[in-house]
């Protein structure tokens, strides 16, 4: 579809993600930061989203999208030489789309609650205790993604890129941190700087993550 998409992001947010991907096609975008403060921008996201949350890819005919991977699917049916999906020839689709739901629908989500816990724990003495207990799930579900990545990279499927690559190369400078990544999944480290380094994104990450 011809026209601009328009981003709605946060520095250092999921909104990378879908940054990346819209730099890996030849989509014309334009990136707006929403501030956390209260903002014109802000303002316009509302209206998008009621929830206040990005990325909000807003499509050219108008139409709104949230969630990452639903924007994701959307990019690779409307630029596939990107590749941010694998293609269903080789087996490895079954298992980027395993392992892109679990991120999606378990690691991501986990933010939201561990983030403010005393949102969803009113009234509760420690309600620290859900940012530990979902950290603590976050890192064992970390760990199953590196036991599945290719041992020998430079990605997770081996000389194959997809849009796993994005969301482990943004997701790592969250908690536990490339620190923790580094000790304990170093293949999702190796694959992050991968990322970082690569020649249409580098700029990127360098501005989201310095």
């Amino acid at each position: 579809m011809s026209g601009t998409y328009t981003l709605f992001g946060r520095k250092g947010c999921g909104s990378a993600i879908v940054a990346a991907a819209l730099k890996l096609t030849r989509l014309p975008y334009h990136y707006q930061e929403v501030d956390e403060a209260d903002c014109p921008e802000r303002e316009r996201l509302l209206k998008l989203n009621p929830l206040g949350q990005v990325p909000v890819l807003l499509l050219p005919d108008g139409t709104v999208m949230t969630e990452t991977a639903a924007i994701l699917v959307l990019l690779h049916l409307r630029w596939p030489l990107a590749g941010l999906i694998p293609s269903s020839d080789g087996g490895h689709l079954p298992v980027f789309l395993r392992w892109i739901m679990v991120i999606n629908a378990q690691i991501y989500p986990s933010f939201t609650y561990g983030d403010q816990p005393q949102k969803w724990l009113p009234g509760v003495e420690n309600p620290k205790v859900l940012t530990d207990t979902t950290d603590g799930l976050r890192k064992k579900l970390w760990l199953q993604i590196e036991a599945a990545a290719d041992a020998n990279g430079p990605w997770f499927f081996g000389a194959t890129f997809c849009a796993l690559d994005i969301y482990i190369a943004v997701m790592h400078h969250w908690r536990p941190g490339p620190v923790w990544f580094a000790e304990y999944a170093p293949r999702l480290e190796a694959i992050a700087k991968n990322v970082a380094r690569h020649p249409r994104l580098e700029a990127l990450f360098r501005e989201q993550f310095g």
